[in-house]
């Protein structure tokens, strides 16, 4: 009969409305009806049931969440439990719909069918035997109250309170050696770092004792810790190698570029290898054009250096390579004991010795007299110091520019640079200027160099400006 099938189906899914409303149709057509219990039984349908444990002492329940099937028996859950966490059955009441549970009953009695259900178990406190004057209720008598509520029987449950170490885990810390867990009191084991009931971390003045030995599952997890920890290194190093093959390094993120903050997609910026600072590529390209230095400083203002790979990929071709020649044109200037090719429009220069009195250019191939700092093909020194002073005495226009110079000196107007002694002029503003030959900082008002041989910052040299918090010369103008 189709109500009759009806029926079942809403019986075996628990749909208690549709099954309300089918047994009162049959009801009304006064049939006989048999009705038995199938054997199929679905324990092996497997939820996740949310456990909110508690006990006399705790303010409030700890969630856990337990892989059970709706079949499996209270008692059965209270096996699992003790296999799991070490609380014995008999410590254990469960408590689901505001009703405590008994053993021989199922999950499924008691409407557990579904993922993200909740039960709740209460744990007692231990005590020894002795200590207890009054006759323990047996386990039957709790079971007996399965259909009343909740909040008699919490009571119930509570023993009075004795003295002396009376809670579970004293008990169990004498027991077995671990740390127990300050939010719920979980005993664990010595080399676990977070509880294994609610994730809490390992207290910090804990130490493992000595000469403790991990066996069984504790070994285990130690073993599988390495062999993660082996892994993930592993991972890391080859994300390193990748990212060394790169010459430049993209970022992951959307971030800022801290330039002309325009914001930057995933992929779109670059993150310097120095300092792991970012900025977008046209503000890197525009610092590296801009630099007057042989090394590009990061623009954050840090001291780390963007490297050559860096350099050469956010150049092109061309912008690399005169870039190159204004690197070797600062380090020229910096050096001592250089000496540049005298051909005009020659980029060739040397880094010469004492002992050494010419240099034969590499690039134009002409022999230039390091004695004389010039070439005089067909002449020795003698006798081009000689035509030299003989062209010098004739040559009005040379004559007046040395005695205007020689003026601006005597005048302070102008002064020798005190690393190249080439001669340089201050037409206004500040106090300090730099060489436009040998890149030297210098001090105006001294007529020294700025800094100390270390350059920037050495105050072991130069003017001390600021020294102490004192200016360098009673009449200095600032000079950085």
């Amino acid at each position: 009969m189709e109500l009759a099938r009806r029926l079942s189906e809403a019986l075996s899914t628990g749909n208690e409305e549709e099954a309300v409303t089918l047994s009162r149709k049959l009801c009304r057509l006064s049939l006989p009806v048999c009705v038995s219990i199938g054997s199929q039984d679905h324990t092996q349908d497997s939820i996740r049931l949310v456990v909110g444990v508690e006990d006399a002492q705790s303010d409030a329940a700890i969630p856990i969440t337990l892989l059970v099937s709706c079949g499996m028996t209270i008692s059965q859950l209270k096996d699992e439990i003790d296999q799991k966490f070490g609380f014995p059955p008999a410590l254990q009441r469960w408590v689901i719909g505001k009703r405590l549970a008994c053993d021989h009953e199922t999950l499924r009695s008691h409407g557990i069918r579904h993922d993200g259900d909740w039960a709740f178990l209460f744990l007692l406190s231990g005590r020894p035997p002795h200590l207890n004057k009054q006759p323990q209720q047996p386990e039957g008598e709790y079971r007996g109250h399965s259909g009343e509520d909740l909040a008699p029987l919490r009571l119930a449950f509570r023993p009075t309170p004795v003295v002396g170490p009376t809670k579970l885990r004293h008990a169990r810390c004498l027991s077995q050696p671990g740390w127990e867990c300050p939010r719920c009191t979980f005993i664990n084991k010595p080399t676990r770092p977070g509880c294994q009931m609610c994730d809490e971390e390992r207290p910090e003045d804990y130490q493992v004792p000595e000469g403790h030995k991990p066996v069984g599952d504790e070994a285990l997890r130690i073993q599988n810790e390495k062999l993660v920890q082996q892994a993930e290194r592993q991972i890391n190093y080859l994300n390193l190698v990748q990212t060394d093959d790169q010459s430049l390094i993209p970022t992951t993120s959307e971030t800022t570029c801290p330039i002309c903050f325009s914001t930057l997609e995933p992929g779109e910026g670059v993150v310097l290898r120095e300092c792991l600072h970012t900025f977008c590529r046209e503000c890197l390209r525009g610092t590296i054009l801009n630099c007057a230095d042989a090394e590009v400083s990061c623009p954050e203002e840090c001291e780390m250096k963007l490297v050559d790979r860096e350099i050469k990929a956010l150049l092109t071709a061309e912008e690399h390579e005169r870039f190159l020649e204004q690197r070797l044109s600062v380090a020229e200037s910096r050096l001592d004991h250089t000496f540049h090719c005298r051909t005009p429009n020659c980029r060739g220069w040397c880094i010469y010795e004492d002992e050494v009195n010419h240099f034969q250019c590499q690039l134009c191939s002409q022999l230039n007299c390091l004695l004389c700092k010039a070439i005089h093909k067909d002449m020795n020194c003698q006798e081009y110091q000689d035509d030299l002073r003989t062209r010098a005495e004739k040559d009005h226009a040379v004559q007046q520019t040395q005695l205007l110079l020689e003026g601006m000196l005597r005048s302070g107007k102008a002064m020798n640079c005190p690393q190249c002694d080439i001669t340089i002029q201050k037409k206004d503003g500040c106090d300090w200027l730099r060489c436009s030959v040998c890149r030297t900082e210098i001090c105006w008002v001294t007529k020294q160099a700025r800094w100390g041989p270390n350059g920037r910052g050495d105050t072991s040299g130069g003017c001390h400006c600021g020294v102490n918090d004192l200016p360098c010369h009673p009449n200095c103008m600032n000079c950085h």
